[in-house]
């Protein structure tokens, strides 16, 4: 028996409008990021010449390389989403341009900045992502239109749990660099006799990240396709662990690849709400468990940082917490839309508990009390709107009658 929709119809409005507005804020975070901490003087002459000797110098910081690619990837699909006109090749070329001529601004603007540095490589890596998001969209856009797959629930992929999925492959393979060895898969086995091998904290992340990409899959597959689906990503997910990246495997994670296929499984006959409600307590119990542990309290008020994303731009430089960020955030808002019937009223329950526990890091160090969770939660409703205006069947289920053609 096929299940009810989540949500009330899409709106009327011109989902382009909605994608318009959303690549204006990609753009914006990407200018902010690009200028942080929006510090302006003109360079002395010794200063541009040494300026200009580094415009072509091949600086190579893997993680700055990647960041670069990466912030211009949802630009260039949003961009593309946000064009109209006939030719799709032609708005694919033109959203691929925009982004390239952002980045070509902003690269000239960092040479009035003392804090950054104008590159050539980092503007083909920028043009790079904004064409490779481009294309991410335009091939999106050609499913169910031109070419048809076998196995999707729906005429195109649902729009939010594919958004889900992305965030997560571009997280979890990531730092995208060879290893020579790799623990030998004996010893995590071996690892799970020994007492107190298994963290608390890890395995609950491993369980809750494999249960929302169950989901996720689960949304976008039809039955029979789901199971092999999320086996194929634990395959691929094994063989990076193992030797496509930093290895990373944990016992905690090997525990997750055994447990939800079977948890996914018997819960097939469940309705969507039912899950839904397991998803938001595995969100909750991530987003605790990674802020909030080690329980350690203190009784100093620690500092509250208004600057957004100052911990990924002047901290750690490491984007990958932030990725995680996004994908629990919007898992757990995407899932209280599910149990909720109401975005706008899932928003709310999101946007308070982000503020809520960016408080009580206060008082948990190490962890950084920061703005940034709430405005992605924020940033993460704007996406799921113009993915709910550009699909009926956004947020998975089954859709309303006469469904709408995605935009283009």
């Amino acid at each position: 028996m096929s299940e009810p929709a989540a949500q009330r119809p899409a709106s009327t409005s011109d989902p382009r409008t909605t994608a318009r507005w959303l690549t204006l804020g990609v753009a914006l975070l990407i200018a902010w990021g690009s200028l942080y901490p929006l510090e302006f003087r003109i360079p002395t002459p010794i200063e541009w010449r040494h300026r200009l000797a580094l415009v072509t110098a091949p600086i190579y910081y893997r993680a700055d390389l990647i960041a670069n690619f990466l912030l211009y990837l949802p630009f260039g699909a949003a961009c593309r989403l946000s064009l109209g006109g006939p030719g799709r090749a032609r708005r694919t070329v033109l959203a691929a341009l925009f982004g390239s001529a952002l980045s070509m601004l902003l690269e000239l603007a960092q040479a009035l900045t003392p804090h950054r540095v104008t590159n050539l490589y980092d503007w083909i890596w920028n043009t790079s992502g904004a064409a490779c998001g481009a294309l991410a969209a335009a091939a999106y856009l050609h499913i169910g239109d031109d070419w048809t797959v076998r196995g999707l629930r729906h005429r195109r992929p649902a729009l939010v749990p594919t958004i889900l999925l992305a965030i997560w492959l571009i997280g979890a393979f990531a730092p995208y660099v060879p290893v020579h060895r790799a623990v030998p898969l004996g010893r995590l086995i071996a690892a799970l006799r020994s007492p107190h091998a298994v963290d608390a904290a890890r395995a609950c992340v491993a369980l809750g990240t494999w249960w929302i990409l169950a989901e996720c899959v689960r949304q976008i597959w039809r039955r029979a396709w789901m199971l092999p689906v999320l086996a194929t990503l634990i395959g691929l997910t094994a063989l990076d662990r193992a030797y496509l990246g930093v290895d990373r495997r944990s016992v905690e994670e090997l525990l997750a690849w055994g447990l939800v296929p079977v948890l996914a499984l018997s819960t097939m006959r469940w309705s969507r709400r039912a899950r839904a409600w397991i998803t938001v307590a595995a969100c909750v119990a991530v987003i605790v468990a990674t802020n909030e542990w080690p329980t350690v309290r203190t009784a100093h008020l620690g500092v509250f940082h208004w600057v957004p994303f100052s911990g990924t731009l002047l901290a750690s430089r490491d984007y990958r917490p932030l990725l995680d960020s996004l994908y629990f955030e919007g898992a757990l808002l995407w899932s209280l839309t599910i149990v909720l019937r109401r975005p706008s009223v899932a928003f709310w329950v999101a946007f308070g508990a982000s503020i809520a526990v960016e408080l009580a890091r206060l008082w948990t160090p190490p962890h950084r009390a920061e703005v940034t969770n709430p405005l992605l939660v924020v940033a993460l409703l704007i996406a799921f709107t113009a993915a709910r205006r550009h699909q009926a069947y956004a947020d998975g289920g089954d859709p309303p009658t006469g469904e709408r053609r995605c935009g283009d």
